[in-house]
């Protein structure tokens, strides 16, 4: 195998794959979209149950049941205390949003955890908390949420015996989230035993899908030598808004030098973002907030503040109201029995509410300012402001845009689905990463927009990219080491253009500590040990140790390697001069499994003279290190494994409750539908005509027993019971419905069977004929002129005349029983279809097996010299020798080349029993041949026995 190829299968396998489905979650404060990936499903959103394109980002209970999306929504008027909405934000944190969103707020626990309260937890979930109180955290109730998802998703896949999981997710988040709130994403994905392929910044997934189906200027990487397009995803959601400079440029080379079609890739890399903590929920509170002074100016009952069930009445029509605003100027409110059996009506402007946030609605438009200042470009410099979020529908927030954009819209792009776009580029990732579609060369680069820092010293730097690596080169005086990291934000938030106290405040976010230090370094035999430690960037965009080891500072010997072994360890990271950029603590800069296109550069030169020099390897030994994530604590294994048990208690509920529900839903739709058809009026007269009158009477009395048991138990009773009904019923129905069944299929079937019978009766006939004819030729053929042995055996035949009679004797001796029951339809009949279908279907398979046999070829002349003489008596192409018998069918040939068969035709009935088909597929003369089609009988052989009545 040439070395190249070595090397494409070993990239090959190397490359990230993905073969089974994958879903892509776009996960907001306010509504989720999902999209699933995977062969055969169409490329699209995820449908709620309730077939909405976008799912409120919700969880509840009411009393025992958990329910999700709109419902829980909705339920949160009735059951405030037990609806957790918003969790999104509460994610690696542990201080509450400053607006009022909480109809139950968080706690923080001594150790540093925000708690959500659920009182009058069900008795179901187990194991029981310490407490006397159930809790959850932001983690658990996005774990919640996430079961959900992927449970809708799961109802897309193609059903079967097994149906296949989802395991994989691809994840979109804020591209300024930190260390601590991708870690507790990423723990809630594991609470529901999910891996986290990629996690991307939402304005990457739009830039993604809004790359799909264009094109962009070409760009060379190593001369800068082209165009680039930058754009700004301006998203402004719920309680967020974020804008994110892009730059999307397309390379192009040749795959070998001879290659006439260049591969073009098409690359996106993140630039700059800017963020505020500012979304269309601060509208919905304002709004709120207008309308509960208003009823309490006009009612005076100010114990409504008090009231959640009433404030949750108002925040939902709040909501309605802001929706209004965006396309008109006024706004009707009309609450009934709001608080205390009063009715509210009132009516809001536009501008009351614009007035209410004057002083915020600047803030609107600093990320774009921001995201510019990080990215080092000038407005001049962006082709288009793309538009993403529902809150950039709001009129106020259009304006804001347009202020920071100098008063203009030509730069604003309206291009993308404002709601969809994020969780479609996802997706289209996703399947950009899988080798299962045909899909477009892509690069994706994205960048933290964190420092991450050693003590004073910067490990990572703000803007590096996502998936480089660090070595630490550390000496060997200590026999315990211990690495303090820490994180800081600079110029992301847009209040700000430079750095200020609030921003780079460092938080704490790991330590590392590596010990027996001292005894590696006493069993070390090389120069010089120092300690190494190799610190990651995450793709997912937090920090990890990759490994801690002792080795040399002494740099080792350059090897030459040419041909598969220099490629091979360049493939796999062991070149030099990695070795070297490693003992001076500079970063080795690969793509972390971000990259969809891996381009490596290798030398396959290959020779017979390859010169190698001897290379003194270094000696590298593991050291046992020890990660601590210290500042806002992630959830541990205990605390894990028990938030998984209680979830799988949850999820093993509903799944005895749902088959329960679904159980008690068939049994009472089947005694609906008995009930019809035994009444006089029924338009089907099936358990009439084919039940005796005890059979009905029997069946009634069970059907009206039933609905008088289902009444009382219709909530109590379990799976079981509910299947045992059921099952009763069935077994006085089922003989009815199958004389009925019987009534219809029985003479299509007999038909069937008997033409079958007919069109092999015919076989055997022709058969023998043929046999006949290859006997009397045989007996003229000498040693040197052989003739052609029958194509049919005696025992062949004999099989099928043998089938055929021992049809006929069991049809004549059912047919005299049938006959007997004198049309009696509320008897079982004793001919049945499918048994008339086997043993139809049989008969025809034995007969298409002869027919389907490759005709005999002529033996070998005993002299080589022989030459055939006109004079010979066998059949060739032109002279087929004596007829047969009289018939519209052609005879077959019996020259050793002819490769046609018996022209024998079998009925093909249009009934589904026994029908012959060519299972086989015959090519050349036998096609047309080994089919049947339906013939009528001929002076070849007796015409089919006819049943009139049965």
């Amino acid at each position: 195998m040439r070395p190249t190829h070595i090397l494409s299968l070993l990239l090959l396998l190397l490359a990230p794959a993905i073969q089974a489905a994958v879903l892509a979650i776009d996960y907001g404060a306010e509504f989720t979209k999902l999209s699933l990936i995977k062969p055969g499903v169409p490329f699209d959103v995820v449908l709620d149950k309730d077939s909405k394109r976008k799912i409120s980002s919700v969880v509840g209970w009411k009393r025992d049941d958990r329910v999700f999306g709109a419902e829980a929504k909705m339920a949160a008027t009735r059951f405030p205390d037990t609806h957790f909405p918003y969790v999104k934000p509460l994610l690696g944190s542990t201080s509450q949003h400053q607006l009022p969103l909480y109809p139950n707020p968080p706690s923080l626990t001594n150790d540093g955890v925000l708690i959500f309260p659920h009182p009058s937890s069900p008795s179901h979930v187990s194991p029981s908390p310490s407490s006397s109180e159930e809790v959850w955290t932001p983690t658990a109730l996005l774990a919640h949420q996430i079961s959900y998802y992927r449970h809708l998703a799961e109802t897309l896949l193609p059903s079967g015996s097994t149906p296949e999981p989802i395991n994989q997710v691809i994840v979109t988040v804020p591209a300024w989230w930190d260390h601590y709130q991708r870690k507790a994403y990423k723990d809630a994905l594991e609470l529901q035993g999910l891996s986290c392929l990629a996690m991307i910044g939402e304005g990457t997934g739009v830039a993604l899908n809004y790359a799909m189906t264009r094109t962009f200027p070409d760009y060379n990487l190593e001369t800068g030598v082209g165009e680039k397009e930058y754009h700004v995803v301006y998203d402004s959601g719920a309680l967020s808004t974020t804008a994110t400079v892009l730059a999307f440029y397309q390379t192009s080379y040749l795959p070998t030098p001879k290659s006439k079609t260049a591969i073009n890739t098409t690359h996106i890399e993140v630039l700059g973002v800017g963020y505020e903590n500012i979304g269309g929920v601060l509208l919905d509170t304002s709004i709120q907030d207008i309308l509960l002074e208003d009823f309490i100016k006009k009612s005076g009952q100010k114990g409504i503040k008090e009231d959640k069930k009433a404030l949750a009445k108002l925040a939902r029509e709040a909501n309605r109201v802001k929706h209004i605003l965006s396309a008109n100027q006024e706004a009707n409110v009309a609450i009934e029995s709001l608080y205390n059996d009063v009715d509210y009506r009132s009516k809001i402007s536009r501008t009351s509410l614009e007035d209410s946030i004057e002083s915020s609605i600047p803030l609107y438009s600093h990320p774009i300012t921001s995201a510019l200042t990080s990215s080092g470009l000038k407005l001049d410099d962006i082709n288009s402001v793309i538009l993403f979020g529902g809150n950039t529908r709001v009129p106020l927030v259009q304006n804001a845009l347009k202020s920071v954009l100098g008063g203009s819209d030509d730069k604003i792009a309206q291009n993308v689905n404002t709601d969809e776009a994020a969780v479609l580029g996802a997706a289209y990732y996703g399947a950009a990463l899988s080798r299962t579609f045909k899909m477009k060369n892509l690069n994706l680069t994205e960048r933290s927009f964190h420092d991450i820092k050693m003590g004073d010293e910067v490990v990572f730097a703000q803007g590096t990219k996502l998936g480089e690596r660090k070595v630490l080169t550390l000496p060997t005086d200590k026999d315990e080491i211990t690495l303090d990291f820490t994180q800081s934000t600079h110029l992301v938030k847009g209040e700000s253009t430079s750095t200020t106290e609030k921003d780079a405040k460092s938080k704490p976010i790991l330590s590392v500590t590596i010990s027996d230090i001292q005894k590696a370094v006493r069993n070390f035999t090389g120069p010089s040990p120092i300690v190494q430690v190799t610190l990651r960037l995450d793709p997912r965009g937090y920090l990890s140790v990759a490994n801690a080891i002792l080795t040399s500072s002494v740099p080792d010997v350059e090897e030459k390697d040419s041909g598969v072994a220099g490629a091979l360890k360049g493939l796999f990271g062991s070149k030099k001069d990695k070795d070297k950029e490693s003992t001076t603590g500079e970063g080795a800069e690969e793509n972390g499994g971000q990259d969809v296109e891996t381009t490596t550069n290798t030398n396959t030169n290959t020779s017979s003279k390859d010169e190698k020099k001897k290379e003194t390897k270094k000696q590298k030994v593991a050291l046992k290190f020890k990660e601590r994530h210290t500042g806002i604590r992630p959830m541990s294994g205990e605390e894990k494994r028990t938030t998984q048990a209680r979830l799988q208690s949850i999820a093993s509920f509903e799944s005895a409750k749902f088959a329960r529900e679904e159980a008690r839903n068939l049994l009472e739709g089947y005694l609906y539908r008995l009930s019809g058809l035994l009444s006089q009026d029924a338009d089907n007269k099936a358990l009439h005509e084919y039940a005796s009158a005890k059979e009905r009477d029997t069946l009634r009395k069970l059907v009206d027993k039933s609905m008088e048991w289902l009444g009382d138990h219709a909530e109590t009773a379990d799976e079981a019971t509910l299947k045992g009904k059921r099952a009763d019923l069935e077994a006085l129905e089922l003989p009815i419905l199958s004389r009925f069944k019987e009534y219809l299929h029985r003479p299509k079937a007999i038909e069937a069977f008997q033409q079958a019978m007919f069109a092999s009766r015919t076989f055997l006939v022709e058969a023998r004929q043929n046999n006949t004819l290859a006997l009397e030729i045989a007996k003229n053929a000498t040693d040197e002129n052989p003739a052609i042995p029958p194509k049919y055996t005696d025992e062949e035949l004999t099989e099928v005349e043998a089938q055929m009679k021992e049809n006929e004797v069991w049809m004549d001796d059912l047919m005299k029983r049938q006959v007997k029951l004198d049309g009696d339809k509320t008897a079982d009949p004793v001919i049945k279809a499918d048994e008339l279908d086997s043993r139809g279907k049989k008969l025809q398979m034995t007969v298409l097996r002869l027919i389907n046999k490759k005709p005999p070829r002529r033996p070998r002349p005993s002299s080589s010299t022989y030459t055939p003489t006109t004079s010979t008596t066998h059949a060739s192409p032109t002279d087929h020798g004596p007829e047969l018998t009289e018939s519209t069918h052609s005879e077959p040939d019996l020259s050793e080349e002819t490769t046609s068969t018996t022209s024998t035709t079998l009925a093909s009935p249009t009934h589904s029993g026994p029908v012959l088909e060519d299972v086989t597929q015959p090519t050349g003369d036998q096609m047309g041949t080994t089919y049947i089609s339906k013939a009528k009988p001929t002076d070849r052989g007796p015409e089919p026995p006819k049943h009139e009545e049965l």
